[in-house]
């Protein structure tokens, strides 16, 4: 009798579980690079808990591509959400595309620029190589715009070459001469500096003002599952506020939810980015992208900050 009811009790609970797994809602969300910058905060929120707390399963697709291949996933409905950076999304909706930013992810623009030795300053970079990934995407920008704000333009001063393939591909573009100087993430700038490359530009402190990557829908995914955007934005929101509190416990989340790489050195790229993470964003943030792309319609066209706020309401 004792252990009919054992295995009574053993198939009630299997019975929950997989009931309670049926009740989950999916979401596809596409992630525009494999750096930790850019996965930590959904990889903390599936670990600790956070989207299945909210009724939801979110599986995370990460490419190493551009912006506006990002935005094509988006428009062929194999991704619900994106996080990807907000240049290709801003210029995507300009031309018409049917998608919506919904919140915010990277406050600043984490990237460095890297030189190859031999190269001290910004000034070296007269009539040199830049290697980026991704023509149109944020990392041209932000290249392209910090250097300009310290007196040096495209095609006048230095040339751009495009080289896919990646973070990998660009440092051996670099090693190889091929290219003078790289844009790198957090992670990737701790791995340089070990290996001895020269920081030429923190590109965080020439554009403060600017959102790095953002969260963004297409309008027809948003406006018909309110509920589900708002809770999606919700876990993400306390994942950042996890990682800000626990750096040791996000990475070690981050590593057992499928992000790759040396931990020891994404603990101490954590250092440069953890205060930028943040799921806020306004329409002056929104608006500053704007004049800087020459768009002139409205942040309105853009931006909907209806989720965010039932998401997270702030004062």
């Amino acid at each position: 009798m004792k252990r009919k009811l054992l295995i009574f009790l053993a198939l009630l609970f299997i019975s929950a579980k997989l009931t309670n797994a049926a009740e989950l809602q999916v979401i596809t969300v596409a992630l525009v690079s494999p750096s930790w910058s850019t996965g930590l905060p959904t990889a903390v929120a599936r670990g600790a808990g956070f989207f299945r707390n909210e009724g939801l399963e979110v599986r995370p697709v990460t490419l190493a591509s551009s912006g506006p291949i990002m935005m094509a996933l988006l428009m062929s409905g194999q991704a619900e959400m994106v996080i990807a950076g907000g240049v290709a999304i801003l210029r995507g909706i300009a031309r018409g595309a049917p998608v919506v930013v919904i919140g915010g992810h990277l406050s600043r623009m984490s990237y460095a620029l890297i030189s190859a030795k031999g190269l001290k300053t910004v000034d070296d970079l007269k009539g040199k190589a830049i290697g980026i990934t991704g023509i149109g995407g944020i990392g041209e920008f932000a290249v392209v715009e910090s250097l300009k704000r310290n007196g040096l333009i495209k095609d006048r001063d230095y040339s751009l070459l495009n080289i896919e393939g990646g973070t990998a591909a660009r440092m051996a573009a670099l090693k190889a001469g091929k290219v003078h100087a790289v844009p790198v993430t957090p992670g990737q700038r701790v791995q340089a500096e070990n290996d001895g490359f020269t920081i030429l530009l923190d590109v965080r402190d020439s554009l403060a003002d600017l959102p790095s990557n953002i969260v963004a829908s297409t309008k027809d995914f948003a406006r018909s599952n309110p509920d589900k955007t708002i809770r999606f934005l919700r876990a993400l929101g306390k994942a950042m506020d996890l990682i800000r509190q626990d750096k040791d416990k996000a990475i070690a989340l981050g590593r057992t939810n499928g992000l790759r790489g040396d931990a020891a050195m994404e603990r101490k790229a954590l250092d440069y980015y953890v205060q930028d993470l943040d799921i806020g964003l306004n329409k002056n943030n929104v608006e500053a992208l704007l004049r800087l792309l020459d768009i002139s319609d409205p942040a309105e066209k853009f931006f909907d900050d209806t989720y965010l706020k039932r998401a997270i309401p702030r004062p």
